[in-house]
């Protein structure tokens, strides 16, 4: 069960979802403009509505064509280059919200910059859409060129800031007066993951303008990076082609290396040992960017004697042959490395690894280092991909890890920087092939999810959430929590359902959202109640109710028509009775 939930219509139940039929002439609809109203469709898909193939969503009802952009520039007079969560940075309307009844369910607005934004408080290079969510003194920063949205925060003494962050002037506040902030030396706040890993969102790969590439046919992800196509057959490493990704046409860019094979299975750039095990595998090496075989005689490497795996820096492996009588893959002869104990081979190999005697057929027994399920034969999964049902034996490295309510591929690490970025961290294995990111860590580990905490964005590529659900506004996503623990001040507890609908849950909701009678020209969203009623005096929010004693004074209670044609029982104002 996926651990997102989509917010709700109402105060309670499940978001309203319409038949949208699409009538046309025989010369085909014209298309809409930016900054038109549209039908939205699930992200990622291109609307055939729009111009530009974005609609951006506002709920689940309501949408607006939209233009992927990097900065301003590309937008044009009257818009502006935001972020928008689904599809990065797109152009929407400059007119900014005066109260909170302008904004979608579950933001509040900040009168002072104009901007809707989730009223919780975010970190150093955290995402953000407002100043207001960023630390005291900070700035939610727009990073030239690629558009990039982060938290900055004030220098320390002397402009000191955290390792990886050097001390420039930034705009800050209202007037965007540069001032002295931390920003990361990379100029990203990307997880910075290289070509051809796997990933679930922009926010892990390289630098700011690489993007995750899906192949729309076989659905894999993965990082591919900016290209120049105009630099021809250089512009890419070999095997790889400057492709353009845009979903219109008419417009190019942007541009991404991409295997030309479609596919990055097989695929390794790493030039050591620890990195080709997380690329390729346990056994495998990597020659001419292609995984294969080792020859060296590591851990589990093929072998057919004790002299292919006694090479280099191996004079004590010894080739070992699984005579399991009932094991599905009897025979099957590989490198294994002598041990002390199961802790001994876990620090070096893994979870999947145990410590087991082995006798040498000549009357002597030592122990050696063997996969756990009897196999050097893994799956596909690299880090941070599902382990799906087969558990360990579907990674790569044979190590699978609980991530709240997920399960992910994970691989060794001797610290932070081996697991590819800010996304995960290096934390010591605990007795039971777990992990425990509080202890120290002592020799090597392997690679947890940093999980994302109260109110932390959980778009796609971010960390998952250690509560495991990730609460899906239609315009941001966050973190949030069971209602059962208690919701935080801001919050309050509201039915959501999963994305696939197939479950509703009581969660915290971030309070935000028009009250009865504020306008709700936004959409549903902008609604406290996430009920919108239309009429020709325009769409204002209401209340669910069932007599004129659920309503405000002078409102009565009658069957109307929702912005998303459902006939509903609500509150109707005097202004429109």
């Amino acid at each position: 069960m996926d651990g997102t939930v989509r917010s709700s219509a109402r105060t309670v139940g499940l978001w309203l979802f319409a038949a949208l039929v699409a009538a046309c002439s025989d010369s085909g609809p014209v298309p809409l403009a930016l900054g038109e109203a549209c039908n939205p469709v699930p992200a990622g898909q291109v609307s055939t509505e729009c111009a530009d193939g974005i609609c951006l969503a506002r709920d689940s009802a309501s949408g607006v064509c939209a233009r992927a952009c990097s900065d301003d520039g590309a937008c044009g007079d009257g818009f502006r280059c935001t972020a928008s969560g689904a599809y990065g940075r797109v152009c929407l309307a400059r007119e900014g919200c005066k109260e909170d009844g302008d904004c979608p369910a579950g933001h509040v607005c900040n009168a002072t910059t104009g901007r809707c934004h989730v009223a919780v408080q975010r970190t150093l290079c955290s995402p953000c859409q407002d100043d207001a969510q960023c630390p005291t003194g900070g700035s939610c920063f727009t990073a030239v060129g690629s558009g990039e949205q982060f938290c900055t925060t004030a220098c320390g003494t002397g402009g000191s800031c955290p390792a990886g962050y050097g001390c420039k002037d930034v705009p800050v506040g209202v007037e965007r007066t540069p001032a002295p902030q931390c920003v990361p030396a990379a100029h990203t706040c990307n997880a910075g993951r290289p070509l051809c890993s796997p990933c679930l969102g922009d926010d892990e790969c390289g630098g700011p303008l690489d993007l995750c590439v899906r192949n729309v046919v076989s659905g894999e992800r993965f990082c591919g990076t900016d290209c120049d196509v105009d630099a021809g057959a250089s512009a890419c490493p070999q095997g790889f082609g400057c492709v353009d990704l845009a979903l219109n046409g008419d417009l190019p860019g942007p541009f991404q290396c991409v295997p030309n094979a479609n596919s990055c299975r097989g695929f390794c750039n790493a030039p050591d040992e620890p990195g080709q095990v997380a690329q390729c595998g346990i056994g495998r090496e990597c020659t001419a960017n292609t995984c294969r075989p080792a020859t060296d005689g590591r851990e589990c490497a093929p072998c057919a004697t004790n002299d292919d795996c006694r090479r280099g820096a191996h004079p004590e492996y010894r080739c070992v042959v699984n005579d399991c009588p009932d094991c599905p893959f009897k025979g099957e002869s590989f490198c294994a490395s002598p041990c002390a104990d199961d802790a001994a081979c876990q620090a070096v190999f893994g979870a999947g690894f145990v410590c087991r005697p082995v006798p040498d057929g000549v009357g002597e027994t030592r122990s050696y280092c063997l996969p756990r399920r009897g196999t050097c034969v893994t799956g596909t999964g690299r880090l941070g991909e599902a382990c799906g049902p087969e558990g360990a034996g579907g990674c790569l490295t044979g190590v699978c890890l609980s991530a709240g309510s997920q399960a992910l591929c994970s691989q060794l690490c001797a610290a932070d920087m081996d697991c590819g970025g800010t996304h995960y961290r290096c934390c010591p294995y605990t007795a039971d092939g777990g992990h425990d990111c509080a202890a120290p860590l002592s020799g090597n580990g392997v690679c947890a999810p940093n999980g994302g905490l109260f109110g932390d964005d959980c778009s796609p590529g971010r960390p998952p959430c250690q509560s495991g659900t990730c609460l899906d506004l239609g315009t941001a996503r966050l973190c949030t929590l069971p209602c059962a623990a208690g919701c935080p001040a801001g919050f309050s507890c509201r039915a959501a359902s999963t994305l696939d609908g197939a479950e509703q849950r009581e969660v915290c909701f971030p309070n935000g959202g028009g009250q009865p009678g504020a306008s709700c020209e936004f959409g549903p969203a902008a609604c406290e109640s996430g009920l919108c009623i239309r009429k020709d005096s325009g769409p204002t929010c209401t209340l669910p109710c069932a007599a004129a004693a659920d309503c405000p004074e002078g409102w009565t209670c009658e069957l109307l028509a929702a912005v998303d044609a459902q006939s509903v029982q609500a509150c109707l104002p005097p202004s429109l009775q």
